[in-house]
């Protein structure tokens, strides 16, 4: 029909990632940290012709340090993008009530300033 799909996920999903793969949505999401997923084993598991979509760990942007914060979302960017091609940034799900709008704030900062394919963070 022409839409795109992308299936959502939290958790650990390494044990079936492939079979979601296998389904062929467009995208995954949320590629929890907090589950253990990391985007190269992913995409190591998975190829690269499904975009990926967030790990940027909720958790530490709720109750992390600035520092731990500014570390896992340089982390997630450097990750997702390192292939130059196929990734969303995002959260490892939705911005929550109870996670502080500046942590939020200091994701996208960062995103403007280093997501974009010709400034990967190193």
């Amino acid at each position: 029909m022409g839409y795109y799909s992308i299936k959502h996920t939290d958790g650990n999903i390494l044990p079936i990632v492939q079979q979601m793969a296998d389904c062929k949505p467009d995208a995954i999401h949320s590629l929890d940290p907090q589950g253990g997923v990391s985007i190269p084993e992913v995409r190591r598991l998975i190829g690269d012709d499904i975009a990926l979509i967030g790990n940027v760990n909720c958790g530490l942007l709720q109750t992390g340090t600035e520092e731990e914060c500014k570390t896992d979302i340089l982390r997630s960017l450097r990750e997702g993008m390192e292939r130059g091609y196929g990734y969303v940034f995002s959260t490892s799900n939705c911005a929550y009530t109870g996670l502080p709008l500046e942590r939020y704030e200091l994701m996208i900062e960062l995103w403007k300033e280093y997501g974009n394919y010709d400034r990967v963070p190193g």
